[in-house]
This record gives structure tokens, sequence and C-alpha cells, in this order.
């Protein structure tokens, strides 16, 4: 019976990367979990022949005294009940705890790595994969799958394989053709799961990759809700999440049906083979070769001996759909980041530092950059804008200086340090962000305040607003800090989340500042507030803007007009507005509004 454990060892390639070190960790629940579940099988295996020996010893036994008879059955009767009771049901219900416990701990560990994992890959990662696909790798079927089967592979493959041995031998001690028979039935029954595994995995594959990708086509619907809204949309929606519901109804009753018949295929086989094991028993008895004790225990035991089996049965169609989840979720660990972290990172950034681009290349495809050899230095303290047409790549020089992608060529530095060099959690809280269209999290406003620094303090927290304008419609509201902003800050207008954001940043104090269109969905007044707020905290540390109002850039030191990839102007606000050249056009033209 060697078969079963070597048609089921998981592939090298997710599993031992990625599982078995976990299985390790917590190897003494498992092996304690396993030989107790196997002592379990055990009990059941002989419960199934107790038959025999009533037969033999107590029943079809001629001349036996009726007091004999009935001590017989006493002690025979409470041997059945201690192997029942506490061999078979305790051990079990001891190894089910034992199992439970360091399976839970698994799953944890395996769903805190994912997260870790997928939260360190970059932005590249993270626009090939929908967060709806990547939250069905944690909560949904490819996780449940590998820790369905190895619960069913802990918890009643021991047993199982245990109880069809002990039985084998029983019978071989009793009648080697019976034993050789029902030997016989069990490799007919491996071979069939075998055979069956194949399909069954190729389906479980093809699910899963619908599944998740079903998923997220669902979860970016739902997270459309105010558009779907604004643009009257209800029932197109409902109408393509009914389609995609019934994509995977469909592939749900092919995988279902194509399972359901590999059953009746074991099952059939049970059948031929009980039939069969009757006309070997009669004609074993008839020949004098056994007695009826055995008839009656290899009949009871044959019975007895299907449930293992088609538990064996079981694990091979499970694992099935581990494998195939295994695969899914190796793919993502397996996932490098294209911004790793140094090996030796550098410990820390000087707060007042220069920052220089020196032949940067980068494009999101690499076929066309979008910065082509920028070469830029921003002096420590200053205070620098950047403009230009829409995907001139303003942006993408921020994100790069923040490490979301590497260039392809050249290097980002601060303080003379490649920031490839910096651990990308140190180099990120160097600087305070403020973006365009700030996230806010479905929490309260406090939680999202701590964003950028867990350990302030209320009065720190009310300082950062008031200095971003934020503290009044904060004060208004009912609950104050503790009022629940909603998914995606949808209880917040669009001007009190991006103050909520300056207010992030300002309670960070960093050494430098981003301000991707800080004030863009403020009103001119809230703006001047701001600006005033941001004139009295910058202080003498670096900022650099990206901007389309006037007002935000006029107070810069510098001004970089970027043009496909590459800086066409630069000097103060003066001295380009003076000067003809794209950054005068952008103002006549109204795209740098006052």
């Amino acid at each position: 019976m060697s078969a079963p454990s070597a048609a089921i060892s998981p592939r090298p390639s997710s599993f031992r990367r990625h599982v078995w070190p976990l299985l390790l960790r917590y190897r003494w629940h498992l092996i304690g979990a396993v030989t107790l579940v196997g002592l379990s099988g055990g009990a059941i295996a002989v419960q199934n022949v107790f038959p025999k020996w009533l037969f033999s010893y107590v029943l079809d036994v001629p001349d036996l005294p009726t007091a004999e008879r009935w001590r017989r059955l006493v002690w025979l009767a409470l041997g059945y009940l201690v192997l029942t009771t506490i061999v078979r049901m305790a051990f079990w219900h001891v190894g089910y705890r034992l199992f439970t416990h360091a399976r839970e701990l698994v799953v944890l560990a395996m769903r805190a790595r994912f997260f870790r994992h997928v939260n360190q890959l970059c932005l590249r990662f993270h626009g090939e994969h929908s967060s709806g696909e990547l939250f069905s790798y944690l909560f949904g079927s490819p996780l449940n799958n590998v820790m369905q089967f190895f619960q069913h592979a802990t918890m009643s493959l021991p047993g199982s394989v245990m109880s069809v041995v002990i039985t084998l031998a029983l019978f071989w001690q009793w009648d080697h053709i019976i034993a050789t028979l029902l030997l016989a039935t069990a490799c007919v029954s491996v071979w069939m799961m075998m055979r069956s595994r194949r399909r069954i995995e190729e389906i479980q594959r093809e699910f899963q990759a619908l599944e998740g990708n079903v998923s997220g086509q669902v979860s970016d619907l739902l997270r459309g809700s105010k558009a779907v809204k604004l643009y009257a949309m209800e029932t197109e929606v409902s109408q393509k999440f009914e389609s995609q519901a019934d994509v995977i109804r469909r592939k749900t009753y092919e995988r279902d049906v194509y399972s359901h018949v590999e059953w009746i295929k074991q099952e059939g086989l049970t059948y031929v083979c009980y039939a069969a094991l009757m006309a070997a028993c009669t004609w074993r008895y008839l020949s004098g070769d056994i007695d009826l004790g055995i008839v009656a225990a290899c009949l009871a035991a044959y019975l007895g001996l299907t449930w293992p089996l088609q538990v064996i049965f079981t694990a091979f169609t499970l694992w099935g759909g581990a494998s195939a989840a295994l695969d899914r979720i190796g793919v993502v660990l397996d996932t490098a980041s294209t911004t790793p972290d140094p090996a030796a990172p550098v410990s820390s950034l000087p707060a007042r530092a220069e920052i220089v681009f020196d032949h940067v290349t980068f494009g999101y495809d690499p076929a066309q950059p979008v910065l082509a050899d920028l070469n830029l230095t921003i002096a420590p303290g200053e205070r620098v804008a950047f403009v230009g047409p829409s995907g001139a790549g303003k942006s993408t020089l921020t994100q790069l200086l923040l490490r979301l992608y590497d260039p392809q060529s050249g290097a980002v530095r601060i303080g003379g340090v490649d920031i490839r060099q910096v651990a990308a959690s140190s180099l990120r809280r160097h600087f305070g962000v403020v973006p365009q269209d700030p996230f806010v999290f479905n929490t309260t406003l406090r939680d999202n305040l701590r964003v950028a620094r867990p350990d302030a303090t209320d009065d720190a927290i009310r300082r950062a607003c008031e200095q971003a304008n934020a503290w009044e419609f904060i004060a208004a509201l009912p609950g104050g800090l503790d009022s629940r902003v909603g998914e995606g800050g949808t209880m917040l207008s669009g001007g009190q989340r991006q103050r909520l954001a300056i207010a992030r940043a300002l309670l960070a104090a960093p050494a430098c500042f981003i301000f991707d269109e800080a004030t863009s969905a403020l009103d001119t007044l809230s703006e001047q507030l701001i600006s005033d707020a941001l004139e009295k905290n910058l202080g003498d540390r670096t900022a650099l803007f990206i901007a389309h109002r006037l007002s935000t850039v006029k107070h810069c030191h510098r001004i970089f007009v970027i043009e496909r990839g590459r800086i066409v102007q630069a000097g103060s606000y003066d001295e380009l507005a003076s000067r003809p050249g794209l950054f005068q056009e952008l103002v006549q033209g109204q795209q740098l509004r006052a």
C-alpha cells in the first residue's frame, strides 16, 4: 500500500518552498496528530473484524457451558468498548485538536507571508493583478483547497491506511486467498484513483484560474459603485455581474459532474468486489478451509474497508485542487520585486541632502520610455515645481524618487547615496507625500491620520489638522476623530480627503515633501490657507510640487518644465514667464491656472 503516498507526493517547486517549512515548524503537533489518528484507524480495523471472535469464541463453539459463553461475551464486549471509546474516539479527538491547532497556525503564517510579499512587490505587479484576484488567494478557494487537502491527509489518511494494512494482515493469517483478493481489490482501487486524479486536477486548475479572473472583475464592479450611479449604469452592471456569475455556475457544474463520475466508478468497483468476496467466502467455507467467524469477519470488514479506500481516493481528488492552488500561490510567492531591498541597506539618509537624477531613463513599457536621459539636481531645502503637459513624466519622476519603480538606466541619489542601496521603508519615511487622489481607509479619521505616524497623540494630530485647515470640518463631525469615513472615504468630500492627506504629511514631519497636485480639489480660500500653513511649516526642508496652478509654482525657487520625458526649461517663475517657450505657452493657454 505504498502507492498512495507516492502518487500524492506534492510537487517540490511549490510544496517544498512554501508549505514544507511551515509544516516543519509545527511538526510535533502534526506527528502527534498522525500517530493518534493512525492508532484510531487500527482500532477501526480491529473493530470491523470483531464478528470473527464473536463467532469463533462465543457463538459457534459446540458444548461450551452457558456460564463460560457469557463470561467470554462480557470480556469481548468490554474489549470492544475500550477499543471503540478510548483507542478510537479519544485518540481521534486528541489528534484532531492537535491538527486543528497546527492547521490554523499554518494558515495564518501562509496568509501573513502572502500578504507581506504582495505588499512588498512593485507597482508593476499590482498593475497586472487585480485586488479581487489577490483577495481570493488569501480567503478564497486556493488556500482553502490546500488546507482542506492537508486536513484530510492528516486526519483521515493515516487511519485509513492503517485500517487497510491491519485488515489485510489479519486476513493473511486466517486465509491467504481471501487476503489476496482484498489486496487485489485495494490495488485496483488505487490504480483507478491515480488514473482519475489527472483529470480532476486539470478541472480544478481551470476552475481556479476562472474564479480568480471573475473575482477580479466583480471586485472592480463593486469598487466602481460611485461611477455606476453617476452614469446610471445599474442595469448594465447587473447584467455583466449575472453573466460572470453564470460563467462560474457552468464551470462549477462541469467540475462537480466530472468529479461525481469518478466517484461513481469507484463505488461501482466496490459492489463488484463485494460480490466476488461473497463467492470466494462461500467456496472457502464449503471446502472447510475457513469457519463462519472468518466468513462473517470478511463480509463485515470489507464493508468497513470501503470507507478507508474512499478516503484514500478522496485524498487523490483533493490533491488535484490543492496542487493547482499551490501552483497559483507559488507563482505569486516566487515573483520577485523589481525594486528589491538591498542585502546590506544604508541605515539612514541625511535630513538635508542633495537630490540628483543622473542620466535616468524609464518607461512602464521598456520600449516606450517616459523619461529619457534625465539629469536633475535639487539642492537641500530647495522648493521646486514640475510643470508640463499631461503625460510628460512629472508624476513618474516622483515615483522613481520614492522607488515605486527603478529606472532602466541611470541612478537616483540622495546625499550621494543611490536609493537602491536604501531599504524601501527608510526611503519612503524620508518623504511626506500628498498625492493628487489620496487613498482613505475605511476606518476612523484618527486611524487614517496615524498612517503617517502610528504613535501620534491626539494633540499632535490636532496640530497637524489645524495646519492643514482640516480641523474645522473634523470638529464639526458628531464623532470627531472617531468618525468613520466609509469605504474609500465616501463620507468626505474631495477637498476634505486632500486636507487629510496634507495633515498626514505634516504629522509625519519628514525631511522632504512631495505635493502631487495637493491643492487641486480645494477652493481658492482653502488653498490660500493651506499655502500659508505650508509656508510656515516647510521651513528649510526640501519640497517638490507637481502643479497646474500658478499660485503653487510662483513661490518655488525653481520651476522645471518637462515635455516628453525631458527637461526643456528651468528657472524661477519670473524668468520663465518672461522667456518665450513652453512655460509661457502653458501660462497663456491657461494650462497653468490662476
